[in-house]
């Protein structure tokens, strides 16, 4: 069954776009803890105006986290400060009655740290992550992004040491070093449980609607439906809500066919 989500942005209104993803017809919401709208404490104070736009729509939640924070910093302190910024996220995904959380590898420039100090401290940091996400009842997932960050080599040591899962994001993978879908897919695929998705131009992260870009979709979705039937967030960047809505048909039309689609359609908003 597929179950398509879209993602908050943190500078708009929480509560006011979980009401405009229920009336495009999405099935549940990723909702991306961080600043500026949406940090842990705002969204413990929006608390009943949030889970009431939740119950308004039956939704479910998954929960997502800055790309930003650091999973290898090489001050350690820098790095528990991290952690514990983690885990109030973490408190407020829990809170929401999220049931996956999406962290990011390492985006540190090269240079900084060696390349094996850099992958033995991500590991190390998202062993704690994984621990704290668990205690609370989350199901901790690793997205990917790229060789630099992180590469299908560095996943395969990471998941040999953590029972995580992988957060497959299309885009990333799709882009100038990001090793191919077809890699990740071929790697990982009793890993992945859940999926971005968003175009781009296969050199930068644009996050663009769904056919604005470059990327393969119709491959990408053949090789993804053949085994996978679970949740993907389309995480679209436009300040043109239609733009979502667009990516949404476009998604459905690619994985069940136009016809099936068109029957669905005149299913869900009969004459």
């Amino acid at each position: 069954m597929l179950i398509i989500g879209a993602m908050n942005s943190p500078k708009e209104s929480l509560a006011g776009q979980i009401s405009l993803f229920g009336e495009m017809g999405f099935d549940f919401v990723e909702i991306t803890i961080e600043a500026p709208g949406a940090t842990p404490e705002k969204i413990m104070a929006g608390k009943k105006e949030i889970h009431d736009a939740l119950h308004s729509y039956n939704f479910g939640v998954l929960s997502h986290f800055p790309w930003y924070f650091s999973v290898a910093h090489p001050y350690p302190r820098v790095q528990k400060a991290i952690v514990e910024e983690f885990c109030l996220a973490f408190d407020a995904a829990a809170m929401l009655g999220a049931k996956k959380a999406t962290v990011h590898t390492e985006f540190l420039p090269s240079g900084i740290q060696d390349r094996q100090v850099h992958i033995a401290r991500t590991i190390e940091t998202v062993k704690k992550l994984h621990k704290e996400a668990s205690d609370r009842g989350l199901a901790l997932l690793v997205e990917n992004y790229s060789a630099s960050s992180f590469s299908i080599k560095d996943f395969k040591l990471l998941f040999e040491e953590v029972d995580a899962g992988m957060t497959l994001d299309v885009g990333h993978a799709s882009m100038d070093g990001g090793e191919g879908v077809e890699g990740y897919l071929e790697a990982f695929r009793k890993k992945i449980a859940h999926v971005h998705l968003h175009d781009n131009d296969r050199k930068a992260d644009q996050h663009l609607p769904i056919g604005a870009g470059k990327i393969d979709m119709r491959n990408a979705i053949r090789r993804l439906k053949s085994f996978y039937d679970g949740t993907i967030t389309l995480e679209v960047h436009s300040q043109d809500k239609d733009l979502l809505k667009f990516s949404k048909d476009k998604l459905e039309i690619l994985w069940f066919g136009k016809k099936k689609f068109l029957e669905n359609k005149e299913y869900a908003l009969p004459k």
